[in-house]
């Protein structure tokens, strides 16, 4: 990425819409629980579904964790960020949020096209860089010339996330709520249909038309990404499969890596 200084404020009247973060005639700034004295701690992601008025990626520093975006679950490793466009709507789920660094770039920054969300590869160089920043002082040109390494250093994820969408049909969207609190409840859908007072085909419907997959098929990605943040606490692969409603290990990992695109391995801590 090719970054530029631009001092014009980035501003915006909704109210879900936070202030800028970037410091003024700089190309970034990185918040997390660690850096505690930043002045703008106000602009440290939340829970609270909001956006900013700058680019931000938002990458995990300890674990795996997972992120809302746009109303969708992302579960990110250790070695990911999301590249979330000025304006996008997102949010840290409440047990990740001492997790979860956020990188604010300017919009001017970055003179390539902003796009889509997507997840972009946070390597290990780039991470302690960008926490050296914000915890140490330097003169302006030496910090500019050390930003400009880091945008540089942010790289497509060749990996696309694995997205689950939340349902906001009223029918289906207490349903839905109940999975992602136990994804291990292996209820049918004939089951939810006699627990709901409505037919299976009802449902099927509706998860299609909310989501673009089937009940199964969303299902499983709750489970996955659920998977990824007990994998990402270090508890074993056979326990984590029993605790998302697999009755064997080898049908988990297979599960798993067909949705993920990686083995389970992938999201546990790295043993020093």
């Amino acid at each position: 990425m090719t970054a530029r200084v631009s001092e014009r404020p980035i501003e915006g009247p909704e109210p879900d819409l936070c202030g800028r973060a970037v410091p003024e005639g700089f190309l970034l700034t990185t918040t997390s629980e660690s850096v505690w004295w930043h002045p703008t701690l106000e602009h440290r992601c939340s829970s609270r579904p909001h956006r900013h008025s700058e680019h931000v990626v938002m990458w995990p520093d300890v674990r795996s964790a997972t992120i809302t975006v746009s109303g969708e679950l992302w579960p990110l490793s250790l070695g990911e960020g999301a590249w979330l466009p000025a304006g996008t709507l997102h949010s840290v789920n409440e047990a990740n949020s001492a997790l979860v660094c956020c990188t604010h770039i300017h919009p001017h920054a970055v003179e390539a096209e902003a796009g889509e969300p997507h997840t972009v590869t946070m390597n290990t160089a780039l991470r302690e860089m960008l926490l050296h920043l914000a915890h140490t002082g330097m003169e302006r040109d030496r910090r500019l010339r050390a930003q400009q390494v880091c945008l540089e250093m942010i790289a497509d994820e060749a990996q696309p996330p694995v997205r689950v969408p939340t349902p906001e049909d009223p029918r289906i969207r207490t349903l839905a709520e109940a999975i992602m609190a136990d994804p291990a409840d292996d209820s049918s859908l004939e089951d939810w249909a006699w627990r709901t007072s409505m037919s299976a085909r009802t449902i099927a419907r509706a998860f299609r038309a909310e989501t673009g997959m089937t009940f199964t098929q969303w299902r499983t990605r709750v489970r996955m990404v659920a998977a990824v943040e007990l994998l990402g606490v270090g508890m074993p692969v056979g326990l984590v499969a029993k605790r998302v409603g697999y009755a064997t290990t080898s049908a988990f990992s297979a599960a798993f890596g067909r949705t993920m695109g990686r083995p389970p391995r992938h999201y546990q801590p790295t043993r020093v």
